[in-house]
């Protein structure tokens, strides 16, 4: 008897494993609600409520090559660790398109990726384009050192704003 969930069955062998199903769960459907992003679509998916980030994401990579940074990190927090701050504070916002209130972004000179918690979730998908990828925290994802590990090369260089962290966080 198999372990694996309906939709995942063996009888599916030599044919590539949908997501999910190598982890024991179902496989998930494509989305059929119009209110958030399908990257998966040809072409890709974006409700309105997406921001289109691909030249902001240019600027900071260009900015990151000019500097010899690897990848930089953006927290949703403002210069006092406040969760809910001003407009002109609204960096993450500005750089995702998302407006949710806790949330951290990590940019690499190829890849994008935003975690945050399952009550941002569903307004993640509404928010962000397709340069991003999502990392549902509590699911468990990697943490953002992790994956930081994992994309940037030993020598390379991380950056953030030493303003919008205290000691404590970055521990």
């Amino acid at each position: 008897r198999s372990s694996k969930p309906p939709g995942c069955s063996p009888r599916f062998a030599g044919v590539a494993v949908p997501t999910g199903c190598a982890a024991g769960r179902a496989p998930r459907a494509p989305s059929t609600r119009s209110d958030i992003r399908d990257c998966s679509a040809e072409p890709p998916y974006l409700p309105p409520t997406a921001t289109n980030t691909t030249a902001r994401l240019a600027v900071l990579r260009g900015i990151l090559r000019t500097h010899g940074v690897q990848a930089y990190i953006v927290p949703s927090t403002d210069a006092h660790m406040s969760e809910y701050i001003s407009e002109r504070d609204a960096r993450l916002g500005w750089l995702t398109g998302f407006t949710g209130s806790a949330g951290t972004a990590v940019v690499t000179r190829d890849k994008a990726a935003l975690w945050t918690d399952s009550r941002y979730w569903t307004q993640a998908e509404r928010e962000l384009d397709c340069n991003w990828e999502l990392q549902r925290t509590r699911t468990p994802p990697p943490s953002i050192a992790t994956w930081i590990l994992k994309e940037v090369p030993a020598e390379g260089n991380v950056s953030l704003d030493p303003f919008l962290f205290s000691i404590g966080r970055a521990g």
